[in-house]
């Protein structure tokens, strides 16, 4: 049985979902990497960008990067933690549906996907826990906490924000029409 005739033979809403998750790897994979989840948009650190791991300059003549994994900083390491919870979740999740739809000795595995289904919407939830963190708290204080101070200028939340909040949706909504799929044609191989 090749790729073709396993879509093929696949149910539409593990086709649906399928779809789904190789978008959502995508923007997961765009977003846990690059500097765009935050931007200082004026005063003295205007055009710095933050992300998960590293905050970096737009400067041309002076470009800089700090790395911002071990920042002993609370918020940002639960932000940091349930992310890459969301982030493997959604790569297992992949994984799990690939030998649910592809190899022969899984196809319409009941058990691998619930598994798939069960992965994808507890990290999901903890992708999303950890986007809202993010989205609390980046502002001034992400900065210098408890500084009044003018000069920081203004924050503004970035595009791999909107990625992740977008991953984590398809996420979970592939994460439910896959137990949709397992529940309505998958049966163990012993059955």
């Amino acid at each position: 049985m090749g790729v073709v005739d396993g879509f093929k033979g696949a149910g539409l809403f593990a086709k649906i979902a399928f779809g789904l998750l190789l978008v959502a790897t995508l923007f997961a994979w765009i977003a846990y990497t690059c500097t765009g989840w935050g931007e200082a948009t004026s005063g003295t650190n205007e055009g710095r960008h933050y992300g998960l791991w590293r905050s970096c300059s737009d400067d041309k003549y002076t470009p800089t990067c700090i790395q911002l994994d071990g920042w002993a900083n609370d918020w940002y390491a639960t932000c940091q933690a349930f992310v890459t919870f969301g982030f493997f979740g959604i790569n297992v999740g992949l994984f799990l549906l690939i030998l649910y739809m592809f190899v022969p000795s899984c196809l319409k595995n009941g058990e691998i996907g619930m598994a798939a289904a069960i992965v994808c919407i507890v990290t999901g939830v903890l992708y999303l826990i950890g986007v809202i963190v993010y989205g609390a708290k980046f502002d001034k204080d992400y900065i210098d906490p408890g500084s009044n101070n003018p000069t920081w200028g203004d924050f503004e939340l970035g595009y791999c924000f909107g990625l992740s909040i977008v991953a984590l949706i398809l996420e979970i909504v592939a994460g439910v029409l896959i137990f949709l799929d397992s529940k309505k044609g998958g049966t163990s191989p012993s059955a």
